[in-house]
């Protein structure tokens, strides 16, 4: 049988809870019913509870206090809301602290059963997926926010799997934070997960898997406007001369809705190269950087003229107004240099160092600029030395790409039938495809359309159907889905934007 606590200061209002529906008959038992809060929480504190069932508004204890405290006892526990106030702030209020459903006085017997119906198959759904994996739960569970976190679950999939695991997709914020050491320090990092979970609970809502064993990724969500994102991540800094090891903390934008997480994690993502360089942590802030700046920035360095690009980087930190600015703008240049220029995820062995000597003093912009030219210069070199060992021993990766950047010709493209053409096999042109670009075949495919596609928006009229033809989609919501993923926008809403400036 599963518990349920029931809590209202009307005593009346207990009693017809009591009798409101056939608990027994959804499984349930009443375990403790009271118009005491505090008897309600002791209770909770040492005993097993599915569920509770509150009223949102009492005077020794709101519901919304009631909830906090019961969560940090047990973070699966189910909520139901009662209250006789229809209100955006206390639905919201409720919804963001963990609540199912807010039900309204006086209640309605059929819609409590229907919110209790539906918790029931969850708490059932949990268990079998429990008795499936028994032990691997916890691996279950990582794998879920590795797959949100990255946008491999399509919409449904990812509400399916969460209401299985017991996850609120209901809050209002969402911020995506990576921790890793570039040590390697695995027990260290291990050390720090422990002292992670202690100073969040009450506090912040989490989610956690590890990406590598020095590598820990975070969902975090505020429960009150009293906890703020930096002021967290300046505590987590803190604890580094405890822990006596070096690590960088990564954070990415707080976001509105589930669905955006991945965003967060990218940007997150981002600028993870920093843990090479003298930096405790950086907080991604998109406002800094205006589309027009990040779009100077981010050209490819496929055949680019770089003595025009570094004159043009040098411009962007002149004309940056401010010292957090600049600092943005120079770690956008290097962010991007790092991505043009690294195989298998980390960074060439010869930026590294580099990495080690970023200018940290936004007000030194002679050392700033000097910093940058000697990066892209190196930059420059490294890929300059990869194409010649490219062209020398893989010229079918040339072949490849050529084909994949003539829009021109049939875009009916993959890696069977350009290693058909070769006379290759599909896995071993894919394998040098990666050594000597970086990219994993399709990803260089998907990357070099939505570029295409770009251009396209900014510079002719043609309808989107038509873009995503001519570029080689294989559908439109396919095609914006990705689109949103790379540019953050949908495509629609990009055109709007580069035609307002």
């Amino acid at each position: 049988m599963y518990q349920v606590v029931l809590v209202d200061d009307e005593p009346l209002v207990v009693e017809g809870l009591k009798n409101a529906i056939d608990w027994s008959g959804f499984h349930f038992e009443i375990a403790c019913a009271t118009t005491e809060p505090m008897a309600a929480l002791e209770y909770m504190k040492n005993n097993p509870v599915h569920l509770l069932l509150t009223d949102i508004s009492m005077p020794k204890m709101s519901g919304i206090e009631l909830i906090k405290k019961a969560k940090e006892y047990n973070s699966l526990l189910s909520v139901l809301v009662l209250s006789a106030y229809d209100t955006f702030d206390y639905v919201r209020s409720a919804m963001r602290h963990g609540a199912e459903n807010y039900l309204l006085k006086p209640l309605n017997p059929e819609e409590l059963s229907d919110s209790v119906s539906i918790i029931v198959s969850h708490f059932q759904e949990r268990d079998a997926l429990s008795g499936i994996y028994g032990g691997s739960m916890l691996t279950f569970r990582s794998s879920f926010v590795e797959n949100w976190v990255k946008d491999t679950y399509s919409g449904d999939e990812l509400l399916t799997r969460a209401e299985m695991l017991g996850i609120n997709l209901q809050l209002d914020n969402y911020t995506v934070c990576i921790i890793s050491s570039a040590e390697n320090n695995n027990q260290g990092i291990s050390q720090l997960f422990d002292m992670l979970l202690s100073l969040f609970v009450g506090t912040f809502i989490s989610h956690f898997y590890f990406e590598t064993p020095s590598c820990l990724v975070c969902i975090i969500s505020t429960c009150s406007t009293d906890n703020d994102i930096s002021q967290l991540i300046s505590k987590i800094v803190a604890l580094r001369p405890i822990l006596n090891f070096p690590y960088f903390i990564s954070t990415g934008n707080t976001v509105n809705s589930y669905d955006e997480v991945g965003t967060s994690y990218r940007n997150a993502n981002k600028y993870l190269f920093l843990q090479y360089s003298p930096l405790p942590s950086i907080i991604y802030q998109e406002d800094l950087i205006p589309p027009a700046v990040q779009r100077l920035i981010e050209r490819s360095y496929k055949d680019m003229d770089f003595p025009s690009y570094v004159i043009s980087m040098e411009g962007v930190l002149l004309h940056a107004s401010g010292t957090e600015r600049r600092m943005a703008y120079q770690l956008a240049v290097i962010s991007w240099g790092v991505s043009q220029t690294t195989l298998d995820q980390k960074p060439d062995p010869n930026i590294i160092p580099l990495l080690a000597d970023i200018i940290c003093d936004g007000d030194d912009l002679t050392g700033m600029t000097a910093y940058l030219k000697t990066f892209l210069e190196i930059s420059q070199d490294i890929l300059n030395k990869r194409k010649q060992e490219q062209s020398h021993h893989f010229p079918s990766v040339n072949a490849v790409i050529r084909t994949i950047e003539d829009f021109s010709t049939n875009k009916d493209v993959s890696l069977k039938t350009l290693a058909a053409k070769m006379n290759m096999h599909p896995s071993y042109l894919g394998t040098i495809f990666r050594q000597q670009t970086g990219y994993y075949f399709n990803d260089y495919l998907n990357d070099t359309r939505l570029k295409y596609a770009a251009e396209l928006l900014e510079n002719t009229d043609m309808k989107l159907k038509d873009i995503v033809a001519r570029t080689g989609f294989s559908s439109q919501t396919y095609f914006n889905r990705l689109f949103k993923c790379k540019y953050d926008v949908s495509p629609n809403i990009y055109r709007t934007n580069i035609r307002l400036k």
